[in-house]
């Protein structure tokens, strides 16, 4: 069988480390597709037709319409730890294996950029320097920020990177809230970190600074919307490198006006690439970065490192480790 890999929507696979292109050159045919992100999925068949394997990004979507007019695709690989760009339940009936990266692979990085996107926000990092650059040293009281000790911390979705952001959070001597149905810790993480498990409620009231690390599905869906930042403790931040669905903007965009929100970071948006006339853009209370997150060296070393793993044991008739259309037999 002739393997033709397409890669779709990565920016960096194969980029930084040129090894993991070559070794799927040995495999077959490799082509770098960039698609619109809202391409529809009879039209995302069509472009791909001819390429049984896919090393995809976060977006486009692979969805019914795209499994449906697709000829066959012998595997999605995930450049990514999430999956919700692809119906599993369709995959599985085309015979498609789907494969994401381990989330161990993403979980220091994204943690940690979290943790400088909202210290950037806070300390309004961007603005006092493009200040700087513009000669207007003198402007410099116009820039405070706050400080991160002994302060309230909340972290929205306790899973292998909201976890991460905790043990983060705790080192600034404050208490650490978590908010989660669902955590993806031992009971005995909680004690070990002194995190106190909350309702949302409780927890957009108390703390100063909140992390957004939540699952995107039908529950999470606009979590943080208008009715849920009435809750939220006047002055707070909210710092969000999950899924920009979480937040409703409109509603983000009004707090930070009123003065309830002081300032929101982000590194995923719900609709990606960014317009360069959305008002985040023109907000300096607002800190948006181009889904960077998982960008070190290390991380996107190890991702690529899985997703040419994933391929070739597909090639020998093998299944991807993290496979997950058969996860549904169940």
């Amino acid at each position: 069988m002739a393997y033709n890999i397409a890669v779709v929507n990565s920016s960096s696979f194969g980029q930084v480390f040129t090894e993991h292109w070559q070794e799927l050159e040995k495999v077959g045919t490799i082509k770098r597709f960039m698609l619109p992100t809202d391409i529809d999925g009879k039209s995302l068949a069509e472009k791909l037709h001819g390429f049984n394997i896919i090393i995809a990004s976060v977006t486009p979507f692979f969805n019914k319409d795209f499994f449906d007019n697709k000829d066959e695709t012998l595997l999605i690989s995930r450049h990514g730890i999430g999956f919700n760009n692809v119906d599993i339940e369709e995959a599985k009936k085309h015979g498609t294996q789907v494969a994401i990266v381990p989330q161990k692979v993403e979980r220091n990085s994204v943690a940690e950029n979290e943790l400088a996107n909202l210290m950037a926000l806070v300390r309004r990092v961007v603005p006092s320097s493009e200040r700087e650059r513009a000669g207007r040293y003198q402007d410099r009281a116009q820039f405070m920020g706050n400080q991160f000790s002994g302060k309230t911390f909340g972290v929205i979705g306790c899973g292998n990177i909201g976890s991460r952001v905790a043990e983060l959070f705790s080192v600034f001597g404050g208490p650490v809230l978590v908010n989660d149905p669902h955590p993806a810790v031992e009971p005995e993480w909680f004690t070990n970190h002194n995190v106190e498990r909350v309702d949302l409620e409780t927890l957009l009231s108390r703390c100063d600074y909140i992390s957004l690390n939540a699952s995107l599905d039908d529950s999470s869906l606009h979590m943080i919307n208008a009715d849920a930042l009435k809750h939220l403790k006047k002055g707070a931040y909210i710092c969000n490198n999950a899924r920009g669905a979480l937040v409703v903007e409109d509603a983000i965009s009004d707090a930070i006006e009123s003065g309830q929100l002081s300032g929101y970071a982000s590194d995923a948006m719900e609709v990606e690439p960014v317009k360069a006339d959305h008002p985040f853009l023109k907000n300096d209370r607002i800190l948006l970065t181009p889904h960077t997150s998982a960008y070190t060296y290390e991380c996107l070393h190890g991702m690529g490192e899985k997703c040419v793993d994933d391929v070739k044991k597909v090639v020998a008739g093998k299944r991807p480790v993290r496979e997950l259309t058969h996860t549904l037999d169940d």
